[in-house]
């Protein structure tokens, strides 16, 4: 539980296809639910393994609206809160403002601009296979992921609450229509804290300033000689030297860890689901308001005991090394939307009571009046309200505490 914990604040693969060289004369074919794309004379390119398509005549049947940039060599495709951007001889890919490493970049082909199909198909909530025999790819749309959506209405005001997981891979999209279209509905964003402003000079000011040790003490003086051995071999594993967090306190080092480990699982906090809401928001010019604050958020981590950091950089540590970390099952939990599997998750958080306290009971009462604010109202406006999927179940859970206040929530 400290793993999911600790993942809170933690601010895709590529897959290439494999070809047969031997069969190459015969022509890539591409489908789209069983039927085939009609290329004509604009045939795919393979190269290095990757497959490259006409981007327009491929985004367009997956549902996109396409736009051609000539200036900056551009082209983009937006469908229900996705855009994905390529960039002509540019081996990087934006997916909803996270980029994305290419093998092969796109490239601009006698006036046809060619991008990776894999990629693109991917990006767009598809599943894309290949038969090396027939030399034919296959574009099939995945089942959506669920999620956690409610909703409550009070006094001609609608309040939808989404319990997101603050990090994800590509299989968490796309979300099921009923989650966007509240989205679309909505006059305001309201999230637990605004991440997209966290490269902001002030807020990294902020980050250094409650991360580090100003009394001359080091990592060293309050975490074991095995931990910080552990440490060592995992920072230099990644190409650090195994002393650059030495002046950081525990709490911001297990952050740190917990970033390596979802990053080499596959994972990442740019395309999270309110990372993915924010996006939109921001593109879109929809309010964005906090629950709490970037500062709150940094300020109950560094206020959590010299034992209890401890504990949540030595299970991050011991986390890094499992074979199975435990972000998949959080991601099934999602896809699947399994309101038990979250409940159950929730209150094996009463184990520690600080952490409890801290992470749970202290923020969600405040949550719950900001949500309640906006029902009682009298603008008769629609909010779409982002936040961890584990406040909102369990006996202080958000919404147990907006029924025992009279209000009718209903599970979408």
């Amino acid at each position: 539980m400290k793993r999911f914990a600790a993942l809170f604040l933690t601010l895709a693969l590529l897959f290439s296809f494999v070809t047969n060289v031997q069969a190459e004369s015969k022509p890539v074919t591409v489908w789209v639910e069983n039927q085939q794309v009609q290329l004509g004379d604009l045939q795919p390119i393979v190269e290095k393994g990757t497959t490259l398509v006409p981007a327009k005549l491929l985004l367009e049947k997956l549902g996109f609206e396409v736009t051609w940039d000539q200036k900056n060599q551009v082209i983009s495709g937006k469908k229900e809160g996705l855009v994905l951007l390529f960039q002509i001889d540019n081996l990087g890919a934006m997916v909803n403002e996270a980029e994305q490493g290419l093998l092969v970049a796109p490239k601009l082909v006698k006036g046809t601009v060619y991008i990776p199909l894999r990629t693109a198909g991917e990006a767009a909530g598809y599943e894309v296979s290949w038969n090396k025999e027939q030399r034919a790819v296959s574009i099939v749309a995945k089942e959506p992921s669920r999620g956690f959506l409610w909703k409550v209405e009070n006094a001609g005001n609608t309040v939808y609450l989404l319990g997101s997981i603050h990090i994800a891979n590509n299989a968490m999209y796309p979300l099921r229509p009923e989650i966007q279209k509240a989205y679309e509905a909505s006059d305001y964003l309201a999230v637990e804290a605004d991440i997209s402003k966290m490269n902001e000079a002030d807020v990294q000011k902020l980050v250094l300033d409650l991360s580090v040790y100003k009394d001359k003490t080091t990592l060293k003086d309050h975490i074991s000689a095995d931990a910080y051995k552990k440490l060592g071999e995992i920072l230099k594993a990644n190409g650090l030297a195994e002393n650059v967090l030495d002046t950081y306190k525990p709490w911001s080092v297990s952050s740190t860890v917990d970033y390596l480990t979802t990053a080499k699982s596959g994972f990442d906090p740019g395309i999270g689901i309110d990372a993915h809401f924010l996006q939109q928001a921001i593109t879109g010019k929809k309010p964005i308001l906090e629950l709490e604050s970037i500062e709150y958020q940094l300020k109950m981590f560094d206020g959590f005991s010299d034992k209890l950091q401890e504990e949540m950089l030595s299970a991050s540590l011991e986390n890094f090394y499992k074979e199975d970390s435990g972000i998949e099952k959080l991601t099934e939990m999602w896809v699947t939307g399994d309101e038990k599997q979250l409940l159950e998750l929730t209150n094996s958080t009463s184990s520690n009571e600080e952490f409890r306290k801290a992470l749970l009971t202290d923020r969600n009462g405040p949550m719950v009046d900001k949500v309640t604010g906006y029902l009682n109202d009298s603008a008769k406006k629609t909010y779409f309200v982002v936040v961890g999927a584990a406040h909102m179940l369990g006996e202080d859970g958000i919404v147990p505490l907006l029924e025992k206040k009279g209000f009718t929530v209903t599970r979408q």
